[in-house]
């Protein structure tokens, strides 16, 4: 690479603008260029493009191909930001079409490839993120406002990247872009305009390139809400505005489904608890997600969603926490999307022979992490699933099993409690099928599940005997007690587990030591 360098360093004009375009097809892939630590080649470099691009005589492909050639190298943050000065990014900003210049607009694609290169920059250099000013910002939502039918898909994304970078980096940006440039509306019309060109066309897919901007667009929308400082009235419509967008997309067919429908997810996640109505619009017909005349179509879609991410093997927290946060949210917001997720995640119980967390339905999954090593996301899955059962203790147990929820319980102090938190509806969802009503007495509250009579192993053995097996017990607690292996408690006025310091004083008032498993309410 060093030869290729000194060659484009010392070129003519004529053979620099074909050493630029063999440098890019030689390392147009690569990230780090360790080649250009010696003798400052990675400086020089970079001063000898900065020169044709300050060289007006150079041709407008030749510009952009310097501009290529910048944003390849800007990948590796090594001395970016001594490669960068005042004067450079004025320079790339004027053949961005933000700068304060106005002797001529770039083409197209010279703009395009400044903003690839302003992108790289403004993610790898603090210098850069620290001289967007406002009046840069400002041209930018301003050409994002004056979008039209002509205006190119690609200039479209990398305007909406640099919003959401610089929003993401620099977080006094957000109030400035959303509250004063009111850039967040630019943001909106975009989606808008995708869901309604698919509209039009009568087509239920939308095209990759539209998916890849409204994934752009929505990852930027949520830097600028997720820390609302002043949230009015005109941003509530807005944020209703915006989610009855989103219902329409999430209808959509796409190649890149998934990652739309994560994008979605994240902007449903910040928005305000009185905006989830929006999702749920009333039914226009019967169809199959139709419930209480209401359409469940995007709750569905989202169900399937948090399906997909409950088989995750990797990152379980990256690819959950959102998605079940945004549940929670919406089941404590809007009564008919509790009720119909209830359905779909904990329907009447007919299968009583396999412990909750056993098998492949969405209740199951969502058991198994009840157990969890991830105390984040075991405490996310615990409270959407207590949610679910109307904070009832004991339909916790009934669709858990009380071994499963105990952590939760005893985080909320509710052992020992049976009781359902003030606030939701009282009208009875029955859940007892005659294959659960059949078996009921059998169901071991603890596991959640049908066991066969167990024999009693104090049968036929002496008073004495039976004396002498609890004395050796109570010996054993105290000296794993001692050990430090375990540690008795007892549940304490709060509901909350409370340590005593020998395991006799548990003889102490037993009844407030017991749960009472009442599993014939009504749910």
């Amino acid at each position: 690479m060093d030869t290729l360098v000194r060659k484009i360093i010392s070129d003519t004009p004529d053979e620099f603008a074909k050493d630029i375009v063999t440098f890019q097809e030689e390392y147009g892939t690569k990230t780090t260029f360790e080649e250009l630590n010696i003798d400052q080649l990675r400086t020089k470099l970079w001063e000898q493009l900065i020169c044709c691009l300050l060289d007006d005589a150079r041709s407008s492909t030749t510009h952009q191909q310097c501009l290529s050639t910048l944003r390849i190298l800007s990948r590796d943050k090594t001395d970016i930001n001594e490669c960068t000065s005042d004067e450079r990014i004025n320079l790339i900003l004027n053949y961005a079409a933000l700068g304060d210049a106005s002797e001529h607009t770039p083409s197209t694609s010279v703009i395009i490839e400044s903003l690839k290169l302003l992108s790289n920059l403004i993610y790898n250099s603090t210098y850069v993120q620290q001289k967007l000013e406002t009046p840069c910002l400002f041209r930018l939502i301003d050409r994002m406002r004056k979008y039209n039918s002509a205006t190119s898909s690609e200039m479209m994304f990398f305007d909406t990247r640099i919003v959401f970078l610089i929003t993401a980096l620099k977080k006094d940006t957000q109030s400035l872009i959303k509250d004063i440039l009111r850039g967040d509306e630019c943001l909106i019309k975009i989606l808008e305009n995708i869901s309604t060109q698919c509209e039009q066309e009568k087509t239920n897919t939308i095209k990759v390139e539209d998916a890849l901007l409204a994934c752009e667009v929505m990852a930027a929308l949520f830097n600028l809400y997720m820390n609302p400082v002043h949230w009015t009235d005109k941003d509530n419509y807005r944020m209703k505005n915006l989610i009855s967008i989103l219902y329409k997309l999430l209808l959509f067919e796409c190649e890149k489904c998934e990652d739309l429908q994560r994008n979605i997810t994240n902007l449903l996640m910040v928005a305000p608890y009185s905006c989830y109505s929006t999702i749920i619009p009333p039914a226009q017909d019967t169809g199959k997600h139709v419930f209480q005349n209401t359409d469940m179509q995007a709750v569905s879609i989202l169900l399937k969603f948090l399906d997909k991410r409950l088989d995750c093997k990797d990152d379980l927290i990256g690819n959950l926490s959102a998605i079940v946060t945004t549940f929670i949210r919406m089941v404590k917001a809007e009564k008919l999307i509790r009720k119909y997720t209830r359905m779909q995640i904990l329907p009447p119980l007919k299968d009583v022979m396999h412990r909750p967390e056993e098998g492949t339905t969405l209740r199951a999954k969502l058991c198994k992490l009840l157990t969890s090593p991830l105390t984040q996301l075991r405490d996310l899955v615990a409270e959407f699933l207590f949610i679910l059962c109307k904070e009832n203790v004991s339909r916790m147990v009934k669709y858990t099993g009380y071994g499963n929820a105990a952590g939760m319980f005893a985080n909320k102090g509710l052992l020992g409690l049976n009781r359902e938190k003030a606030g939701y509806s009282s009208e009875s969802e029955d859940s007892e099928t005659e294959e659960y009503l059949q078996h009921k007495e059998q169901i071991n509250p603890v596991t959640g599940c049908f066991e066969h009579p167990k024999p009693n192993p104090l049968e036929g053995m002496s008073e004495e005997r039976k004396e002498y097996e609890a004395l050796q017990l109570v010996g054993l607690i105290d000296q794993l007690t001692r050990q430090g292996l375990v540690q008795p408690c007892r549940i304490g006025d709060d509901g909350k587990p409370q340590p005593v310091e020998h395991v006799l004083e548990l003889q102490k008032q037993p009844p407030r030591q017991q749960y009472y498993f009442d599993l014939d309410d009504s749910d």
